[in-house]
């Protein structure tokens, strides 16, 4: 697969993975989700449900400017004792 082709499958994939599908993702969104995709889910590209269960399994690896786009800004339950 050449990384043309695994940049455009990537696109789709993290659309999907975050509940975009069908809808263009702002270069700024790219920006931040695609590095974050490409380092810890590069083997899942051509699936798109393996490339958004990837993402949910490492999200404590994400970037923070991924973090706000694959979370919409949604804020992590506080466990409390």
């Amino acid at each position: 697969m050449t990384i043309r082709t695994a940049r455009l499958n990537l696109r789709a994939g993290l659309s999907a993975a975050i509940g975009l599908p069908g809808q263009q993702w702002t270069p700024k969104q790219r920006a931040a989700c695609e590095p974050d995709a490409m380092r810890l889910c590069n083997r899942y590209i051509s699936d798109i449900q393996s490339v958004s269960d990837c993402m949910s399994h490492y999200r404590r690896y994400l970037s923070p400017a991924c973090r706000v786009v694959f979370y919409r800004g949604q804020r992590k339950k506080l466990r409390r004792p």
